[in-house]
């Protein structure tokens, strides 16, 4: 069978359920998902914040040996590679989806997405830009990859915005939409679907409609917070000096699990900001959110 290109990409934002609606959109008959959720084919090269992968994971032995295991996230460059994630697709498939987080905030992805299909539909999901961010945050803080506070990371970040030389892939720039729908607005048109994460199962008939499929009975999907974990600092370290790559090769993943949910905290952290930050975040998500509100009515 010829190849078929991807059609239906749900490009973000990141921490706003797009795992748990991947999987909602997986249960439809006419929807093939690819067995990587996220191969982020249509960015050059991942920032290590967002992608750092075990130095025992190899791509190529993933398409030779591994393939169609299911996969969260890499970094596809290969054309041959990203064409056989839906390889296993057939004639009943309306759509073949993925759900990379960074094509929402990657400055001109969309053009990409566009040349590459421009009948593609896409559907971007948002959440309240501060409990995005914070979500975020505690991801990284438990994967290890940051050692700071809330407060002192955001703090940066809004020092950056003023400075005007905000990182693209920081947390407040992660949670400020307006620009980056733009992008696909401009280039999509009508074909791009924006949900709110605090309404998902509520928009079903909208999502079935703009995709033009019979609405089904979906299973309501797991969710995937973020968790603290105690002895957080010894983490860190581990993480920095490479011990945490050794442990996920070498221990089995249900002990590895095991393990994960000992080391869970019972209460989890709140979100301590100043009040100052607090007020200062609010007024630019405001403006930010008239932004982009413009742009879907």
């Amino acid at each position: 069978m010829e190849n078929r290109k991807a059609n239906l990409f749900v490009v973000g934002a990141m921490k706003a359920g797009t795992t748990s609606f991947i999987e909602m959109l997986a249960q439809h008959p006419e929807i093939y998902v690819s067995p990587i959720k996220e191969p982020h084919y249509f960015v050059e090269k991942l920032p290590q914040k967002i992608y750092e992968p075990s130095r025992f994971f190899d791509l190529e032995a993933y398409f030779e040996k591994d393939f169609p295991q299911p996969l969260h996230i890499t970094n596809v460059s290969k054309e041959t590679h990203y064409e056989k994630l839906f390889s296993l697709s057939n004639d009943n498939h309306k759509y073949l989806a993925e759900a990379s987080t960074g094509y929402l905030n990657n400055s001109g992805t969309a053009k990409k997405i566009f040349d590459y299909n421009p009948e593609a539909k896409i559907i971007i999901l948002l959440r309240d830009p501060l409990k995005r961010a914070f979500s975020h945050y505690k991801m990284d803080f438990g994967l290890g990859r940051t050692s700071k506070s809330f407060q002192t990371e955001i703090s940066n970040n809004l020092n950056e915005y003023k400075n005007g030389n905000l990182d693209n892939w920081s947390y407040l720039a992660m949670s400020l939409y307006a620009n980056d729908i733009k992008e696909y607005v401009d280039a999509f048109c009508k074909n791009v679907l924006i949900l709110n994460f605090e309404n998902l199962e509520n928009n079903l008939e909208n999502l079935f409609g703009f995709l033009e499929l019979g609405k089904i009975e979906v299973e309501r999907a797991h969710t995937n917070p973020s968790s603290d974990i105690r002895f957080q600092k010894v983490l860190y370290v581990f993480k920095q000096i490479g011990v945490k790559d050794y442990f996920s090769y070498l221990v089995p993943k249900k002990l590895r699990h095991k393990i994960f949910n000992i080391l869970k905290k019972k209460k989890s952290q709140s979100m301590d900001l100043e009040l100052e930050t607090k007020k200062s975040l609010e007024a630019i998500f405001l403006e930010d959110s008239k932004n982009y509100k413009n742009l879907i009515k």
